[in-house]
């Protein structure tokens, strides 16, 4: 009978003792999962906050509607993921509060209530086919702290019905450019679902074509005129795809020369010195160029990727190739794979 009631005993302190075990178990896999949560929650990046104080959008874009930029802009800082906007909402109703209770009121007032990291002006306008946006960011102790960016998009949507430009594209991928040139930071949205960088701007002008009359004819030369633009077209095309470069299409190009009264640029020629100071002047930082050579082994392609610079021009890259055949299928392929290897499009 001792022995009977000894054995329960036994049992029951053995199971007193698995369940102890397994009670300081729980405990510190509690213990251990609310530190990890306190690690995590004080490790994790507060967002900064950007107060949207102007939006300015110009005259050729009067029919853009200020908050469709606004939409944009919130998207660009959601795939951002370190920034959140003050609601103009908010904003607005906050400013009216300051004044309603004879506080002062101003931007900087209100960007200091919501305790505003950033005070941010956006400013779009458009050039024919392109976009432009300049972000101006204020920061630091009264906001002193200025810093700025542009950026560029090509326009290249329309409505099917009535032909009007799409601009919603256009105007994120504008402003996640010169956002990310504004905050100093060329990786900002690296991690998009579509990877953006800020780009440098670009224009193809003419490529010289040069014959040669003691070699059997070619249509490619003796048609300069159509083929020349039938080059600088093609070129555009394949360069659009780009991730370095954000180029303007011959209807902007042509329209900045003739800002400057050139109506008639020739592709064929190489491009002189007032259409490359009109390039200048819309600050247009890169330029295609080029030869179109006759050779006895048919013909040689050479483009030359420039930038204009304090100083002048620096070459930046210059490709070459050769077609052995006066033919547009063969000129087409070899205008593409040059203007890859210019650009390091496939690499």
């Amino acid at each position: 009978m001792n022995i009977t009631k000894s054995l329960y005993k036994k049992r029951i302190n053995f199971i007193k003792l698995i369940l102890f075990f397994f009670l300081l178990a729980i405990f510190t896999e509690n213990t251990y999962c609310q530190k990890n949560k306190e690690q995590n929650k004080s490790n994790a990046l507060v967002p900064l906050k950007i107060y949207i104080a102007g939006i300015d959008i110009g005259k050729e874009l009067k029919d853009l509607n200020p908050t469709k930029v606004e939409a944009s802009f919130a998207f660009t800082m959601l795939m951002a993921k370190y920034f959140d906007i003050v609601p103009i909402k908010s904003a607005d109703s906050v400013s009216k509060l300051l004044k309603d209770e004879g506080k002062p009121s101003t931007i900087l007032d209100v960007a200091k209530y919501f305790k505003a990291n950033f005070i941010v002006y956006i400013n779009l306008n458009r050039f024919v086919d392109v976009m432009r946006c300049d972000v101006t960011l204020l920061s630091g102790k009264d906001y002193i702290s200025k810093n700025t960016g542009t950026g560029y998009a090509y326009i290249n949507f329309r409505d099917s019905i009535d032909t009007k430009f799409l601009y919603d594209p256009s105007i994120t991928l504008s402003i996640q450019r010169a956002f990310a040139v504004a905050v100093k930071d060329s990786s900002l949205f690296a991690d998009a679902p579509k990877p953006v960088f800020p780009v440098k701007t670009c224009v193809t002008t003419g490529i010289e074509f040069k014959n040669n009359n003691d070699l059997p004819r070619w249509s490619l030369f003796e048609e300069e005129v159509v083929n020349s633009f039938y080059l600088c077209e093609t070129i555009f095309q394949e360069a659009a795809k780009s991730n370095q470069y954000m180029f303007f299409d011959l209807d902007t190009r042509d329209s900045i020369y003739s800002t400057f009264k050139f109506y008639a640029p020739e592709n064929y020629k190489a491009p002189n010195q007032m259409e490359l100071y009109a390039l200048r002047q819309f600050e247009v930082q890169t330029f295609i160029t080029g030869t179109f050579k006759r050779d006895t082994s048919g013909a040689t392609l050479t483009l030359i990727l420039a930038q204009f610079t304090n100083e002048g021009l620096t070459e930046l890259n210059r490709v070459s190739g050769n077609i052995l055949t006066d033919s547009k299928v063969d000129f087409k392929k070899l205008i593409i794979d040059l203007t890859d290897k210019l650009l390091k499009i496939n690499n």
